[in-house]
């Protein structure tokens, strides 16, 4: 135990030694700072501080940096963060790090990101460092620089005039003429446009089935006369187009995007199609639509009646498969 110093030490020992009670009490109270004062010397310690800049914004982030250097074997416990009521706060706990001279002595250096939000000189509260060794611990009161914040608003805000309030409901002003006839047209169009598809749809003549519908086609194809025209290559065409829309509406994978060559595929899994008469006769039109041969008035005839014939039979397969099927469910049932 350290004692107190030695001028004092006859009158301390008068007092321990003295029978009043009051008079020992006296003399352990002069031992309490004789002990502190020589624990704070047995700790040696350095302490710095800086700061990134002094001058800054509202809102600006600076760094404060710690240094505090004691013994070997000393644990140093920065604060952890600076005085969240004040105008200077942490933006989050310091980060520590060890300095150039741990491998000697307990260095450690502590970093704080600042921010200001208030105008003016701005003092950077912050609480005690704390060193702790085996014979005791010693707090150390750092000295903290200051901020000078300056304002980010304009040097003259006086000159900005706000606008005027609006008021709560503005008079609407009235709808002009011109505005309910450009309306009317407008309407009229829609309405004439409306009219004109669906007057369009009725005269194509689609009913929904795709047998009435081929039919249909083929006698506009017919009504054309193109055999008589001297214009067989188109009347074959628009023929076998009719016999590819049809299929089109019967099978989902047989789309008018296919090629012949896709569209042969896809009818070769079909039951109801004559896969023979399908190939042969878009192996006879496909020269005269895409390369312009020459085709006489009878194999022109021929080709659109082969057409004909196709849609007819799967028809009828199909009319008969159906029927084929309705019984096996009736027997079953």
């Amino acid at each position: 135990m350290v004692g107190p110093e030695p001028r004092a030490k006859d009158l301390f020992w008068r007092l321990i030694e003295s029978r009043s009670a009051g008079r020992r009490v006296l003399a352990v109270l002069m031992l309490v700072p004789a002990l502190l004062a020589a624990q704070q010397r047995a700790i040696p310690v350095q302490a710095g501080v800086t700061v990134e800049r002094d001058t800054v914004t509202v809102g600006d982030v600076v760094r404060l940096v710690i240094r505090v250097r004691a013994p070997f074997g000393a644990t140093i416990n920065f604060p952890a963060a600076v005085d969240s009521l004040g105008a200077v706060q942490a933006l989050e706990p310091p980060t520590v790090r060890e300095g150039a001279d741990s491998a000697t002595a307990a260095d450690r250096i502590a970093t704080y990101r600042v921010a200001a939000w208030d105008v003016g000189t701005q003092q950077i509260r912050l609480g005690e460092v704390l060193v702790q060794t085996d014979d005791g611990e010693r707090r150390i009161a750092l000295t903290l620089p200051t901020l000078l914040v300056k304002s980010v608003l304009p040097a003259d805000t006086t000159l900005r005039v706000p606008k005027p309030a609006r008021p709560l409901s503005e008079i609407q002003a009235p709808i002009p003429w011109w505005w309910w006839a450009l309306a009317a047209v407008a309407a009229a169009v829609i309405g004439i446009g409306a009219w004109w598809w669906a007057r369009r749809r009725r005269s194509s003549g689609d009913t929904g089935d795709p047998y009435a519908d081929a039919n249909a086609a083929f006698a506009r194809v017919e009504k054309l006369r193109l055999l008589e025209a001297r214009e067989p290559g188109r009347y074959a065409a628009l023929m076998t187009d009719v016999l590819r829309r049809y299929l089109a509406q019967r099978f989902t994978s047989m789309p008018l995007s296919h090629t012949s060559h896709e569209l042969l595929v896809a009818a070769r899994s079909t039951p109801t199609i004559s896969h023979d008469a399908l190939q042969q006769l878009l192996a006879d039109v496909e020269p005269v639509k895409f390369a312009a041969a020459p085709l006489s008035v009878e194999d022109a005839r021929a080709l659109g009646e082969e057409a004909k014939a196709i849609v007819h039979a799967e028809h009828q397969s199909a009319e008969a498969l159906a029927a084929r099927q309705a019984q096996t469910e009736a027997r079953a049932a």
